[in-house]
């Protein structure tokens, strides 16, 4: 999976801002990593070029006790089932600052569909009764070699029927998923670390 070009526009502007502006549910992880940037980036550029579909499923290999299974019925599908399920597709990457990846489908029915999307298609994609899931990993230098790596999704669903259904998937999951990020990000923390006291 080759990187992408970065978007046009103001470079202080992240990736989502992009490719997802208009988003209608979502949330943002912060770690603290005792790890210089550039290491922080690189164990999420491993995660991304190793025999993986995406920095997602890598991080979810890494993170023992996945999947956690905090759901309230079987019919809802979990957050590390649409992480790792989806037909992912790179959006853009800043090399050593931030990577984004998209999918598109009907991700709250008891088993997803997903629909081809290009990068260039994502942002405006309204496929009647489906909606878009992008998400970021972004790393930041902090004091003293350390580093702040952030985890960011995004849902947008243009479709208003689409919508209520995917408002009561979310709130259904928003805690799990919540959980499911930042063990994602402990496991990037623990590589990151390692990765630094091994050199």
């Amino acid at each position: 999976m080759s990187a992408t070009t970065e978007p046009p526009g103001n470079g202080s502007r992240s990736l989502l801002d992009h490719y997802a502006p208009e988003c209608d549910f979502g949330f943002t992880e912060h770690q603290l990593v005792a790890a210089p940037a550039r290491v922080t980036y690189l164990t999420v550029g491993q995660l991304r070029s190793a025999h993986l579909r995406s920095p997602v499923l890598g991080a979810l290999t890494w993170a023992r006790g996945l999947p956690v299974r905090l759901r309230p019925d079987q019919a809802t599908p979990a957050f590390e089932e649409l992480l790792l399920g989806a037909r992912w597709v790179l959006l853009g990457e800043r090399p050593g600052r931030e990577i984004a990846l998209g999918a598109a489908g009907r991700f709250w029915t008891p088993e997803p569909t997903w629909q081809p999307v290009t990068a260039a298609e994502f942002a405006c994609y309204a496929r009647p009764r489906t909606g878009t899931v992008a998400l970021s990993f972004a790393v930041l230098p902090y004091e003293r070699d350390q580093s702040v790596l952030t985890f960011e999704t995004r849902l947008t669903v243009r479709d208003p029927v689409a919508r209520r259904w995917a408002e009561a998937y979310w709130g259904a999951i928003k805690p799990a998923a919540r959980l499911i990020a930042r063990q994602i990000l402990h496991a990037i923390n623990d590589e990151a670390t390692g990765r630094r006291a091994r050199r």
